[in-house]
């Protein structure tokens, strides 16, 4: 994803907004690519309040929210706590938080921005309600002590949850960090709990150098591009006792250049591009947006517990980008030069995981060393139960998948698995 949108105007800051919403879309590219000249050593300040129609403030209501308070769209800033009246509310607003330590509890009611067929009657949909999220985090400041719960969120053509963090000339003009210095915090301490979001582009967006994120009971259903994306540096960011569905056009959860995180107890089902997938990004969209070149590989994370039924192209991939070829310009790891990315994912586990498919792939590792064991796999009709290769690169990089171990896993298939540039230092116990 991109990063440190810096000119102060009016269509850039939405514009960035819509492309974090459909997460890297190709497109997107080519619209900012046509505004002002960016320049990455500038400071940013958050100007997107500004495409509100009606702000109010969470203290003007008390402590309680009525849909009777709210007569159409309303950016609701959070200066204070802030709980619906009571379950039996749908209330068409957008909770801005600028600051920490505050909470959001729609006490099992909903956010309703009237884009949905299941929206209610009362809710009247709007041009400026379907451009922003239900919940959306100031992007220049790290903010932290947050929670959301109890809440269903539908009816919108932008982000569910949207915490983008720009470090505004931190991480200069190229997006590197010198070696000596310390990773950035960005949104940090932050509770998602009793969540559901309907039909948004995607689904919670977590921004760079997130930490400490928790997304307990979430339920996110029919995305558009991505359920939940975690973006560089992001690390301890947990998911659990969730169900992640229907998601359309990307896999559902990107675990891209985040570390040391979990995904467990979560039920994945019926996502078309895939469940899981755990990579390095290259920095992409040099020249177009002001870069953030991972400093960080997908490292020591574990995907435990969960159980995948029918998610297309693959169940899990650990170093999805194995190999990927970039064009000129397009990856900053590679200094905007052409050429195939090396994509490191190492030290994850993937363990007692039940796998489901009829077709694509159950499990996919193109990295080593990683330990995947006592996983179910039940590959029927078309589905391959598990791929290790070296992706896009050929024999000459098989060192890549050193120390990878794949052990004690049940497979019951039609298909055998596909192993490919495989080395006597992988261990594979079929």
């Amino acid at each position: 994803m991109a990063s440190n949108i810096t000119k102060n105007t009016n269509k850039f800051p939405i514009v960035a907004t819509l492309c974090v919403a459909m997460a890297m879309c190709g497109s997107c590219a080519t619209v900012i690519a046509a505004q002002t000249q960016i320049d990455c050593t500038l400071p940013h300040t958050d100007t997107r309040i500004q495409a509100c129609n009606i702000i109010k403030r969470a203290s003007e209501f008390n402590g309680c929210l009525s849909a009777e308070d709210i007569a159409e769209h309303t950016c609701v800033l959070m200066d204070s706590d802030l709980a619906f009246c009571d379950a039996e509310q749908s209330i068409n607003f957008s909770a801005i938080f600028d600051r920490s330590n505050k909470t959001l509890d729609c006490k099992g009611g909903v956010i309703d921005h009237g884009w949905s067929e299941k929206s209610a009657a009362n809710i009247v949909p709007s041009s400026r309600a379907k451009q922003m999220p239900f919940v959306r985090f100031y992007d220049d400041r790290s903010l932290s002590d947050i929670n959301v719960k109890n809440c269903t969120m539908r009816g919108t053509f932008h982000a569910g949850i949207q915490m983008t963090r720009f470090f505004g000339g931190q991480l200069g003009g190229d997006g590197k960090l010198d070696e000596t210095e310390a990773l950035p915090i960005g949104h940090n301490n932050v509770l998602f709990e009793d969540i559901n979001i309907e039909g948004s582009q995607v689904g919670i967006y977590l921004g760079n150098f997130s930490e400490n994120i928790v997304m307990n009971r979430v339920h996110i259903d029919g995305t558009e591009r991505i359920a939940v994306y975690s973006e560089a540096g992001s690390h301890n960011i947990k998911l659990s006792n969730s169900i992640i569905s229907n998601n359309r056009t990307r896999e559902a959860v990107a675990i891209d250049s985040t570390y040391n995180s979990e995904i467990s107890n979560t039920r994945f089902l019926n996502n078309r591009e895939g469940a899981i997938n755990v990579y390095q990004n290259c920095g992409e969209l040099k020249g177009s947006v002001c870069p953030v070149v991972r400093s960080t590989a997908s490292n020591g994370n574990k995907i435990i517990g969960n159980t995948f039924i029918n998610n297309g192209i693959t169940g899990v991939q650990i170093a999805s980008r194995q190999g990927r070829n970039h064009a000129l310009g397009w990856c900053a790891t590679l200094n905007g030069l052409p050429g195939q990315f090396t994509d490191e994912s190492i030290n994850n586990v993937v363990e007692d995981n039940t796998i489901h498919c009829s077709e694509g792939t159950a499990l996919v590792l193109m990295d080593g060393p990683n330990l995947v064991q006592n996983n179910t796999i039940v590959a029927k009709e078309h589905c391959v139960p598990l791929e290790i290769s070296t992706g896009g690169f050929g024999k000459s990089k098989s060192h890549l998948l050193d120390g990878l171990e794949v052990q004690n896993n049940t497979m019951t298939s039609v298909r055998p698995p596909r192993l490919r540039n495989v080395s006597d230092k992988v261990k594979f116990e079929p």
